[in-house]
């Protein structure tokens, strides 16, 4: 599991001042099955095999991983990113290497095609696509007719933890991790974000990947997109990252800081 994931799943299941892990508890949830578009699916699994139920049985499983769902797809931003590091790590030692062979610097804005490029890209594209999928299990459309939003915000109860998810959330969106909602789209449903090549280019001396200038709406076509920023999808991908690390530590925190009373242990200092 990757490290930062692994810490925040360890700080939902174990936690010295309680007894419980932080998603558990009837109070922490919406408590109303009309609302989960899941529901109909868990029923079904359950009357497959002969398993009775109510709906309090419904509620808990359309409740019971949605923090750790959540925590599963940063894990994928971090799993992308790790590999885009090491790709890059790989490229700029080529780069270097191929460079010290000719016995003369590459030319400014040269172009570079290697393997080790190719799975930067790939691992750049991988990452957008995870905290697409991070952002619609914290909150997205329902896809059934009827509905309201589904993920984990939606489902949460009224409350002060609910507010601060709400208020992390809010502040993800609006940094650089915000343009996924619409990378995203462009690369899962069509096409990559330039035709070609996945190649990078050499800037004072270092590989970079040439990406998009930063997007604010939906895209239809690659040709939609401009590159007159010289942004470096590498260090897109840091931002990235770094929003998504202090958005899972907002996360976590609120859900600490809002353990019901029932769970909470009493801690003796000396």
């Amino acid at each position: 599991m990757p490290e930062q994931a692994w810490r925040w799943s360890h700080r939902i299941f174990f936690g010295d001042d309680r007894g419980a892990r932080l998603d558990w508890g009837t109070e922490l949830w919406n408590w109303d099955i009309s609302r989960f578009e899941s529901a109909a699916a868990i029923e079904s699994a359950f009357r497959r095999i002969g398993r009775p139920f109510d709906d309090d049985d419904l509620l808990y499983y359309a409740t019971r991983t949605l923090l750790t769902d959540v925590v599963d797809a940063a894990g994928g931003v971090e799993r992308a990113y790790d590999r885009l590091r090491q790709a890059m790590e790989r490229a700029q030692a080529r780069s270097e290497e191929w460079a010290s062979q000719s016995g003369r610097p590459f030319p400014e804005n040269a172009g570079m095609s290697d393997g080790s490029v190719e799975d930067a890209w790939y691992s750049t594209e991988e990452l957008i696509i995870w905290t697409r999928v991070l952002l619609d299990r914290l909150r997205r459309m329902s896809v059934k007719h009827g509905f309201p939003d589904q993920g984990l915000i939606p489902a949460m109860a009224e409350g002060p933890r609910r507010e601060a998810v709400i208020q992390a959330r809010s502040k993800l969106l609006s940094s650089t991790a915000g343009e996924v909602r619409y990378l995203a789209g462009l690369d899962l449903h069509m096409q990559p974000y330039r035709a070609g090549s996945k190649g990078g280019r050499i800037r004072s001396g270092c590989v970079v990947l040439e990406f998009p200038d930063p997007v604010s709406s939906l895209i239809d076509h690659q040709l939609q997109l401009t590159f007159n920023a010289h942004r470096d999808g590498a260090v897109f991908a840091d931002e990235v990252m770094a929003a998504v690390t202090r958005f899972m530590e907002e996360l976590i925190t609120a859900f600490e800081e809002h353990v019901p009373e029932r769970f909470k242990r009493v801690v003796f200092t000396a």
